[in-house]
């Protein structure tokens, strides 16, 4: 793969001895397309001053537009993580309800202490997020550990219903059994004596 600059820029002689500046833009691997254009410097070394000065912008704007997209991804991710994190409590107090209607109150009452640690545990794991990203390793969270195991649970749990399904199909398939003196299809018990001779 190439290392070319996506921007650069040229400047050509036209006819009527006036200069060209074109801001250039590596398409594909093959193909440029021009980005700007000015025309009309008297010098050669006009045109490389406009062109370099239109390239630091150029370069300028897309640094700032990939760090505002780079944000916007993190803070989605910590958007995410938020959300499992209630997912994961409220599943877990779900596992816990009884049924009685004493409990409920006691539910909601701990679902939300579980909110509440989840804001106070927020600046510790934006911290772990920041560290994770400075070493460009991804750390898993032990929630995520865990709904990772579920889902492998339920694989597995979904996986083991289809083969007893199978097998129960098989063997109900087994205990069908054709009788000999079942009647025809007019109903009389006799066989007509056209098939049995064939």
């Amino acid at each position: 793969m190439s290392k070319a600059p996506k921007y650069s820029f040229r400047v050509v002689e036209k006819r009527n001895k006036t200069w060209t500046a074109e801001i250039q833009r590596q398409a594909t691997s093959k193909k440029k397309v021009v980005s700007k254009r000015q025309t009309d410097f008297a010098t050669e070394a006009e045109g490389v001053t406009w062109a370099e000065a239109q390239l630091k912008e150029i370069l300028a704007t897309l640094v700032a537009k990939n760090k505002r997209h780079d944000d916007e991804r993190a803070e989605q991710y910590q958007e995410k993580l938020k959300q499992a994190e209630l997912q994961a409590a409220s599943d877990k107090l779900a596992e816990s309800y009884d049924g009685e209607d004493n409990e409920v109150v006691a539910t909601q009452e701990s679902t939300e202490e579980v909110i509440v640690e989840t804001v106070t545990n927020e600046a510790s794991t934006q911290d772990s997020v920041e560290t994770t990203d400075e070493t460009k390793t991804v750390a898993k969270f032990d929630f995520e550990i865990e709904l990772e195991e579920a889902e492998q649970a339920e694989k597995e749990a979904a996986t083991a219903a289809k083969k007893k399904a199978k097998a129960a199909k098989k063997a109900k398939a087994e205990d069908v059994v054709v009788e000999d003196d079942a009647p025809t299809v007019d109903g009389s018990e006799e066989v007509n004596s056209i098939y049995l001779n064939k």
